[in-house]
């Protein structure tokens, strides 16, 4: 996901999208290990979007 979608979304947005992308990097982990997912490289996208969602609401606690 762009980082100028991430910044435009209320933090109770971004919680909802950071549960469904660590299910998401779950899922992937798991069809890495079985050997069905071919596109190993969506883990390290994946895992930087929890990264950069992460910083987001980091950002919301702070200004509270």
């Amino acid at each position: 996901m762009d980082w100028e979608d991430l910044k435009n979304k209320s933090e109770q947005e971004l919680t909802e999208l950071l549960s469904e992308n660590r299910n998401e990097l779950r899922s992937l982990e798991f069809q890495a290990h079985s050997r069905q997912l071919k596109q190993v490289n969506k883990i390290n996208l994946v895992k930087k979007t929890i990264a950069r969602i992460s910083m987001l609401l980091a950002g919301f606690s702070k200004k509270k």
